[in-house]
């Protein structure tokens, strides 16, 4: 999965929340760098319909954001703890799943595409906009973000049918990863397996 090159039309891009109060977005690009698809999802059950029945993932790579696992914690010091633990340590006593740091929502799913030959990947939201030279300057997801992120998009990396409104946070790392998997597929940068996580490799760009 390393060379992305392929003959694959579509690019999919899914910016996944780590619960469905949450917008999780899917953008879809053609190999005219067009953006064919934008939309918002909010259930699991609807990105589930959405990978079944829509026509453009026949025939489309498909790569997903890992979302962080934000479930509430009990206690001050499991808060802090949680942003410092390695992701490869293993606790006994693992109460609420207070040690994992990322959500696995989805992986099913994801798994069940692969295993259906769809090329599936997965990616980083924040190594990927620091990648792309398109690190947070403002507090992340803040308007001023999003207005900066989108601005660059939309100047510094063609996208002109981006609206002059603001799009949700969501919708602009689904635009990012499915540029990252446009930019793979036309030999503009290489990718890179990170790691792997839930049976996907998490590709960056190298």
């Amino acid at each position: 999965m390393g060379n992305m090159s392929s003959k694959e039309f579509f690019f999919t891009g899914l910016s996944l929340s780590n619960t469905p109060n949450n917008d999780s977005s899917v953008c879809v690009i053609d190999r005219g760098k067009n953006i064919v698809l934008l939309d918002k999802l909010y259930f699991t059950s609807d990105i589930e319909l959405f990978f079944e029945q829509n026509p453009y993932i026949k025939n489309s790579q498909i790569t997903v954001s890992i979302p962080h696992d934000n479930a509430l914690l009990e206690g001050k010091w499991r808060i802090h703890c949680k942003n410092y633990k390695m992701m490869d340590e293993t606790f006994e006593i693992n109460r609420n799943n207070w040690t994992n740091r990322l959500s696995n929502r989805c992986s099913d799913i994801l798994l069940r595409l692969k295993d259906c030959g769809k090329k599936v990947s997965r990616f980083d939201v924040n190594l990927l906009r620091q990648s792309y030279g398109l690190s947070a300057h403002y507090l992340q997801r803040t308007s001023l973000d999003c207005k900066s992120l989108q601005s660059a998009l939309k100047i510094k990396f063609g996208f002109d049918e981006l609206p002059e409104n603001m799009l949700p946070a969501s919708s602009l790392e689904a635009i990012l990863g499915a540029m990252f998997l446009y930019d793979c597929a036309m030999g503009e940068v290489k990718s890179q397996k990170l790691f792997e996580y839930e049976g996907l490799e998490v590709l960056g760009k190298r």
